[in-house]
């Protein structure tokens, strides 16, 4: 268990005169405008490379084979979807002054553990068993913030159908298949995005979460994440200083 004389310590940083919080869709000066990222994020570029050489693993979620890569958990069947609400957030980030990367090894960042399960029935969570290695931050007003973006999984009663095989329940059909048959529950990726804003640091706890339902997705809520992500990062700038840490 972590205790304040044992956490790996955060290197000293020097600390930013906070900006006015101006709206998200603030384009800034002339000349900021034209400094607008745009296009693929170089991230997400070196995302698709990734998890095009990627596999599979048993529960449907892609398994990319370097440890290094951006924290973005799918399907490859939403996939697309996947990279291209990170691309689009990155680039807001960006727009308003937030540089996103993959942690720095120096700075010993933590990532968070993500539910990907929507209900909690019962307060049962899943976890994914792997992680990159280091986190993806923005650096909002000079201190990272942790983003992970994942596919939520759902709850699906499945039928066996033979050979190792089951189906979705709602597409089987006792006319088309033969032999012993037996129904059990699996949670299987949704097609829904969750996103997870949280704080970096040992022993300084913070966290946001966004999850989309069919009927509201997180294409519509830009604006409010990222003005959240930017009071979040007001909030634990003011935590770490107070507590002597990563600011000098």
């Amino acid at each position: 268990m972590w205790s304040k004389g044992t956490a790996a310590r955060q290197p000293h940083r020097p600390f930013f005169a906070t900006p006015a919080l101006r709206p998200e869709g603030y384009l800034g000066s002339p000349e900021k405008r034209q400094r607008r990222p745009t296009g693929t994020h170089r991230l997400i570029d070196e995302a698709q490379r990734h998890f095009e050489t990627a596999g599979t693993r048993d529960d449907g979620y892609i398994k990319p084979r370097s440890k290094l890569f951006v924290d973005v958990a799918t399907s490859r069947k939403t996939l697309i979807k996947s990279l291209r609400f990170a691309n689009e957030l990155f680039l807001r980030l960006e727009r308003a002054g937030h540089r996103v990367v993959i942690a720095s090894a120096s700075e010993e960042l933590i990532r968070i553990p993500c539910n990907v399960l929507e209900g909690q029935v019962g307060g049962r969570e899943q976890v994914f068993t792997y992680a990159p290695h280091r986190p993806t931050v923005a650096y909002i007003y000079g201190v990272p913030t942790g983003l992970s973006i994942v596919e939520t999984s759902e709850t699906v009663e499945m039928q066996y159908v033979g050979d190792g095989r089951f189906i979705r329940k709602g597409e089987y059909r006792k006319s088309e298949h033969v032999g012993p048959t037996w129904s059990s529950k699996k949670d299987l990726p949704s097609g829904r995005l969750r996103l997870v804003g949280y704080s970096p640091f040992h022993g300084i706890p913070w966290s946001r979460c966004w999850t989309e339902t069919s009927n509201d997705l997180l294409d519509s809520k830009f604006e409010e994440i990222v003005n959240a992500l930017r009071l979040g990062a007001l909030d634990l700038t003011t935590r770490l200083k107070e507590d002597g840490r990563y600011f000098s």
